[in-house]
């Protein structure tokens, strides 16, 4: 996955307040790369759970009468920092913390200009991401 690392340290330079990111497998909820400026910031642990969200959000918008897959991003605010949460394709997710110090627009559309290398590295066909939507 050096290729995968690769994208994910360019991301990872462009992200004002970057915390921590993560590409994660939805269906197992484990991380297949990551990054993080704060060690003791450790994303990887609640992919699992985010994974879940993701999920839980899905079946939500379908009791709703929506597409599941209409969502364009799910956020997290704590009171230290922001997490964005973005599927990739089918069967990963893209997570990312920022400080809350931080503005969304511009890591929000980072994520969005990142999809399809992100989806490339990890060998999925990077026209399945659905606009870059949940």
């Amino acid at each position: 996955m050096s290729r995968l690392h690769e994208v994910l340290q360019r991301f990872r330079q462009e992200v004002p307040d970057f915390i921590s990111t993560d590409i994660v497998h939805l269906e197992s909820g484990l991380s297949i790369g990551g990054a993080s400026a704060a060690p003791q910031f450790d994303a990887a642990a609640a992919a699992a759970a985010y994974a879940e969200v993701i999920k839980s959000n899905a079946r939500a918008l379908e009791l709703l009468g929506r597409a599941h897959d209409s969502t364009e991003d799910i956020l997290v605010t704590t009171e230290g920092f922001y997490v964005l949460l973005r599927t990739l394709g089918k069967h990963y997710y893209h997570c990312l913390a920022i400080s809350r110090e931080g503005s969304l627009g511009l890591p929000r559309v980072l994520m969005r200009r990142y999809a399809p290398a992100f989806l490339e590295a990890i060998g999925e066909k990077p026209e399945a991401a659905r606009r870059g939507s949940i």
